[in-house]
């Protein structure tokens, strides 16, 4: 037998026994053998759910994803819905973020399908603090202060803010510091909730190296060998980046000094490429020009040779051509590099002759071309087109082939690298593979993980509507009553200023109906500018409720429950059955 939640009597009357028998009420509900089945299977099936189009392709799946955000009206609105699942949540003008019912946007950022991944519903308060970049943009707003305070249970620490500097300023991967040696545990939480001093995160091997290379030195990276292995985390960012199988400590230092321009030096001697294109991206071990006694130390190098021409926009035109060119007299015009003919050659021959400029190595030009666009690069096409950063690219893989062309790379990206017979993993050069590995535009089916407890939370979010729903079909009233305090709280966790949160409100059918209701407003106030609108909900709230803010109410438990029996006392007042038959005069002073 099913059992039907029930009120007893009306308006706060009904509300205060609702109240009362809730949860003994809801524990019978979720016995229900049609809803225990329902989260039963949401619950087994959710971990292989791994596409919006799966999701959607679910019905019964579908039907407790939407429903636990109250959107099960739009369960054959499919082509809809998938835009909002897919939607990208960190471009403003996403679908989920133009749409005023915020109960989309909670969708799209539970699910994730448009980039992050999944994550708790629970977890959407988070966003209330997004452009919070460093501890003095919390602490210098007082408000956002208060609220983070409350979401901690942290606040007797308001008014300390030296105090809570030294605590979110503190670096929790060390057992020592501030926050880590301090009693109340609740601190670290906090400070870790912001990350203000974590590690950096990054989302593949190439923005981790470019990330740990440019915050050494001031964006110069390693000066030397032995700074690079110093650094734990830019050492394994190159580990990861080429691939390297043999890493010890010693060996990595000799292939990282020695020569990687002349043939007969240990890193060209050994049969893996990869610490070839290592040692030539930082370039530690680059013999300098100026020290050059004869043109043959470089022509021994052929292409340190190359590459210098380069340097100068000139092609190789022989070895006996530039050994004149680079001995020639410059003083003496009648010498091989004055002629007429042969000027294009004079500032190499005295480059060489003088002092050879300076230029940065491989994984600085590329550093410099990609800091700060990496997380730009959502498809191949969009790094390979960006020609200055792609030529860079290949540089620092040793990808030196001019015969390489833009379609083999894109084909490369675009390999499913989690298949041992894919194009860039079965690529004739391993810098090919290792810097489609790096890039990991295609990492394959890699597989989506939902966090731990995610079934559980939806599936309770589930079931509180469908318990609202089922009081809703005796009093609609006081199913919005049961709402009105998550509905609120899930305006206020998306954060933004006090009108935003009144343009939430006029966005969310239930929360305009209840608003609308408790303040008293004409049937026909919907049809005045939005702006217009605010406004009188604002000066209503203030001189029935002494406050302009919404957050109010979640902040004052006394302010939510007077504004509650507000519209309950005022919805039965005018429902129809009032305005037919009653003639208490103690309602009709209202």
């Amino acid at each position: 037998m099913t059992f039907t939640p029930y009120v007893l009597g009306s308006g706060i009357a009904g509300w205060n026994f609702l109240d009362r028998t809730r949860d003994q009420q809801q524990r019978i509900y979720e016995q229900s053998p049609i809803l225990d089945r329902s989260l039963q299977e949401f619950s087994a099936k959710i971990e292989n759910i791994q596409t919006a189009d799966q999701l959607l392709n679910d019905y019964n799946v579908l039907q407790v994803a939407l429903g636990a955000f109250g959107l099960e009206e739009d369960i054959n609105n499919r082509a809809f819905i998938k835009q909002v699942l897919e939607s990208d949540l960190s471009e403003p003008t996403s679908l989920a973020n133009r749409l005023n019912d915020s109960r989309y946007l909670g969708l799209a950022q539970t699910f994730g399908f448009g980039g992050d991944g999944p994550q708790l519903p629970s977890n959407a308060a988070e966003a209330a603090y997004v452009n919070v970049a460093s501890p003095e943009d919390l602490l210098s707003n007082q408000t956002l202060l208060n609220e983070a305070l409350d979401d901690f249970g942290m606040q007797k620490y308001a008014g300390n803010e030296f105090f809570l500097m030294r605590v979110l300023e503190s670096d929790l991967s060390d057992p020592d510091s501030f926050a880590n040696r301090l009693s109340d545990p609740k601190l670290a939480e906090f400070a870790a909730a912001f990350k203000f001093n974590q590690p950096a995160e990054y989302d593949s091997e190439i923005e981790t190296l470019v990330g740990e290379f440019v915050a050494m030195n001031d964006g110069s990276g390693p000066a030397n060998a032995d700074e690079l292995l110093a650094n734990d985390d830019l050492l394994q960012a190159v580990i990861d980046t080429y691939d390297l199988e043999y890493i010890n400590p010693i060996f990595l230092k000799r292939m990282l000094e020695s020569d990687p321009y002349d043939p007969e030096s240990p890193v060209n001697q050994q049969e893996d490429t990869r610490y070839l294109a290592m040692s030539r991206a930082f370039g530690f071990g680059a013999p300098d020009i100026n020290s050059f006694t004869s043109p043959d130390e470089l022509f021994a190098r052929p292409e340190l040779l190359e590459e210098s021409l380069d340097q100068f926009f000139l092609t190789n035109p022989g070895e006996d051509v530039l050994r004149q060119v680079l001995e020639s007299d410059l003083s003496d015009p009648a010498s091989f590099v004055n002629q007429p003919g042969n000027l294009i050659y004079r500032d190499f021959a005295e480059a060489y002759q003088t002092e050879w400029p300076a230029s940065p190595s491989r994984m600085q030009t590329f550093a410099d071309e990609v800091d700060g666009k990496l997380g730009n690069y959502v498809a191949p096409q969009s790094f390979v087109f960006d020609f200055d950063a792609f030529e860079a690219g290949l540089e620092i893989f040793n990808i030196g082939n001019r015969s390489l062309d833009f379609g083999v790379m894109i084909k490369a990206f675009e390999s499913d690298l989690s298949s041992d017979v894919s194009y860039a993993n079965l690529h004739r050069d391993p810098g090919v593979k290792s810097m489609a590995n790096a890039f990991n535009f295609n990492p394959g089916d890699t597989g989506r993980t939902y966090p731990p407890g995610f079934a559980e939370e939806v599936s309770q979010l589930y079931t509180d509507r469908n318990f609202e729903i089922a009081i809703g079909e005796s009093d609609p009233n006081m199913r919005l009553a049961l709402a009105l305090e998550r509905e609120l709280q899930a305006i206020v966790d998306i954060g933004g200023s006090e009108d935003a949160h009144w343009y939430g409100i006029i966005g969310s059918p239930p929360l305009k109906t209840v608003f609308e209701s408790a303040l008293n407003l004409p049937s026909s106030f919907g049809q005045l500018d939005v702006d217009r609108q605010v406004q009188e909900m604002k000066d209503r709230m203030d001189i029935r409720f002494g406050t302009t803010h919404p957050k109010d109410l979640i902040e004052d438990p006394s302010k939510m429950e007077d504004f509650r029996n507000r519209f309950l006392l005022l919805s039965e007042l005018n429902s129809p059955q009032a305005s037919a038959g009653f003639s208490d005069p103690i309602f009709a002073l209202f």
